[in-house]
């Protein structure tokens, strides 16, 4: 049934309706009774605006349906909709994101890097039901896994906290041994889970690096003969802006050359673009970091498979309209309707 009660027993206290009925008749039939002995006549009464039968009837009715409203709302009356919804095949997500120097430039707010860092946190306190596991890989200079392929949210939060207080400063751009941590575990998780389903695995950069090494280009040039697909997203604007590296008594302290001229960055597009134009990925830009929970759903929409279709049951509490209903009942035969 499309409405069903969670306290259906209470239904017994229905039995008001027939008793406030007849209360009702008692008293209108005392009230003409009076009428007569007093000699109060048919002339008078067509005179009186509050004592006709009408508004005896429209006080019964009002009385009747708070009663019968407050009644229905403590049975906890809701309702049933069967939502038929689409189904999709579960998906893991890697993550590879810029740990360099530059990150920490402050053209967004309050930096590239923990922009990013709070923004992927955002998406996996509320990620898509089909995104099934997440790992997490860091680069500079050099790669580090930071988190394999896991469920365990609070795993990921963790080294997510951990990297984004971590003040040192890592110099250079290895992107391509970043993307080969990254498959080297996607392998790892394949092995642990064979003879299982393996599912679809999504790669996503984060970055504002440059890395135009041949070692890059060789690596993407086998990710797309293996069609492995690489979406990438650059955070950063193209106003050149100093890159911060510490912090004295309360003042920041930027990066300098040899000669003590302080050193700016520049967001540039060109690697970013290119990893994903070779594999077959989206490249995005974000201005703002504010955008970057979008940008990370959107791609995995792109890249979800519809399977089937499921029903999800989903119930609607009632009771609060009815309680409401209830109340501007009452108040209309408090003023007298």
């Amino acid at each position: 049934m499309p409405v069903h009660f969670l306290r259906p027993d209470l239904a017994v206290w229905l039995v008001l309706l027939p008793l406030i009925a007849l209360f009702w008749t008692l008293n209108l039939k005392a009230k003409r009774r009076f009428r007569v002995q007093s000699g109060y006549g048919q002339n008078m009464l067509s005179l009186s605006r509050l004592s006709t039968f009408r508004k005896d009837f429209m006080i019964l009715s009002v009385a009747l349906l708070a009663t019968l409203a407050v009644v229905l709302a403590v049975m906890r009356p809701q309702l049933f909709i069967d939502r038929v919804l689409p189904e999709y095949e579960r998906q893991d997500l890697v993550l590879v994101l810029d740990r360099s120097a530059s990150m920490h430039a402050r053209d967004v707010t309050p930096s590239r890097f923990v922009r990013a860092v709070e923004e992927i946190k955002s998406f996996l306190a509320d990620k898509p039901e089909e995104i099934d596991k997440v790992g997490l890989v860091g680069f500079a200079g050099t790669a580090i896994t930071l988190s394999h392929l896991t469920r365990d949210l609070e795993t990921l939060f963790f080294f997510l906290d951990w990297i984004g207080e971590d003040t040192r400063v890592y110099f250079g751009t290895d992107l391509a041994g970043a993307l080969t941590n990254a498959l080297d575990l996607v392998t790892k998780d394949e092995k642990l889970n064979s003879g299982k389903l393996i599912t679809q695995k999504i790669f996503l950069v984060l970055s504002d690096g440059d890395d135009q090494s041949e070692k890059l280009t060789g690596l993407l040039n086998q990710m797309q003969s293996e069609h492995i697909r690489v979406h990438s997203i650059g955070i950063g604007t193209e106003t050149a802006v100093p890159i911060p590296v510490a912090e004295v008594n309360g003042i920041t302290e930027y990066m300098q050359d040899e000669e003590g001229k302080q050193l700016t960055t520049r967001f540039d597009e060109s690697t970013l673009r290119m990893v994903a134009d070779m594999t077959g990925g989206r490249f995005f830009r974000s201005t703002t970091g504010h955008d970057l929970v979008d940008l990370i759903n959107q791609i995995a929409r792109q890249e979800r498979h519809q399977t089937g279709w499921k029903h999800t049951a989903e119930y609607i509490e009632l009771y609060v309209p009815l309680l409401l209903l209830a109340c501007v009942c009452c108040m209309l035969m408090l003023v007298k309707l």
